[in-house]
């Protein structure tokens, strides 16, 4: 990863300007559709770093947040602050934000640029761009954040999770109606084996993000988590996925450890060309049953036979939530209901560490099955 270019001031993390957009009014636009807003830039030069070190054009990066439809897009979507992809580019993803989180932004950036400058293999999402728009005409203000795709892959994502380590609330209603919807917690029921010293290096990885995340009083953060089954090897935690005239870009793999060995297999892992935390890491899926109160058994696996070879996209997302005062009257509330280990809002050093606990029990070293 590339180094910031640059020392930066104090004064480029305190900075704003503000311009008007048109658009033609001869473009192919519904009647009444807004053609004229107020466009805000937040840190402008700060995130022009980070858009350096993730390999970002800037130019590709106004043309793909600037044009008509994505601002209508994030303008009608308003203060929902759900994430959506760019409707014709996959590399970013797009979420609208309280006010409150466009401060914690702020505030945390100086300290989240050294963190991604010093940590070179951080799980943490990149970000690229904090904006505001507004009508000329009318209108309420709307903030949005523009992050990295985490789940960008050239392969199809069979299933993919939203993992907090909770359990309280950590459910999809009508599991299973969308293949693409993002399943929770409650719905997660594999682990995955890891090459040991890649596994090694991630949880490290992982205790490093939780670290600093406490350190800036964030908590309710999650570990978005994408996995592709491979076509051509498929046991008992595939649950009837029919892969279908799909397009897969790398050789097939028939299994990894029966195939002839090649130069990467006797380089580290973690110097291999092209390796990256959380994109296209292979495991090996196993599945999990549930206890009889929902949670997950892991020290109760199936036969480490019926497997799935898989590949992993993840990351660590939606770090923008500080402990304050109403997610403390929330903790103080819902543990009188329920466990309170198993709730979200708990203080940033618990959340850290239910979190890293948890990550230790998903990934797994490989030589533990033998």
């Amino acid at each position: 990863m590339a180094l910031l270019r640059r020392e930066l001031s104090s004064a480029e993390f305190r900075s704003s300007r503000s311009t008007c957009i048109r658009y033609s009014k001869q473009l192919s636009l519904p009647p009444g559709a807004v053609t004229e807003f107020v466009w805000k830039d937040y840190c402008a030069a700060i995130f022009r770093d980070l858009q350096n070190l993730g390999h970002v054009g800037y130019d590709d990066y106004l043309m793909s947040i600037c044009s008509h439809d994505t601002i209508m897009e994030v303008f009608l979507r308003g203060k929902c602050g759900k994430p959506f992809h760019l409707p014709n580019d996959n590399q970013f993803v797009i979420k609208t934000l309280r006010k409150s989180e466009v401060k914690v932004l702020i505030e945390m950036l100086p300290s989240y640029c050294n963190h991604v400058k010093d940590q070179g293999k951080t799980l943490l999402t990149k970000l690229y761009g904090l904006h505001a728009i507004r009508p000329v005409s009318e209108g309420p203000k709307v903030y949005f954040v523009v992050m990295e795709n985490i789940l960008k892959a050239d392969l199809t994502i069979h299933k993919q999770f939203d993992l907090k380590g909770s359990s309280q609330g950590r459910t999809t209603s009508k599991v299973g109606t969308y293949p693409t919807s993002t399943l929770k917690d409650l719905d997660f029921d594999f682990c995955f084996y890891l090459d040991s010293s890649i596994r090694d290096q991630l949880i490290l990885q992982i205790q490093r993000d939780c670290k600093f995340l406490e350190e800036q009083c964030i908590m309710d953060y999650s570990l978005l988590l994408g996995v592709h089954i491979e076509a051509n090897h498929q046991g008992s935690s595939g649950e009837g996925y029919c892969i279908i005239e799909e397009t897969v870009l790398d050789p097939p793999v028939q299994g990894r450890h029966k195939r002839d060995p090649t130069l990467a297999d006797f380089l580290d892992p973690m110097d291999r060309p092209g390796f990256k935390f959380g994109m296209k890491l292979p495991a090996r899926a196993i599945k999990i049953p549930r206890g009889d109160k929902g949670s997950l058994s892991f020290s109760r696996r199936v036969n480490a036979e019926e497997s799935d070879n898989v590949l992993l996209y993840f990351g660590i997302i939606d770090f923008l939530q500080n402990y304050n005062m109403i997610k403390r009257i929330e903790h103080a509330y819902k543990s009188i209901q329920y466990n309170s280990k198993a709730i979200p809002s708990v203080n940033p050093r618990a959340y850290s560490s239910r979190f890293l606990d948890y990550m230790r029990r998903v990934f797994l070293p490989e030589e533990a099955d033998s």
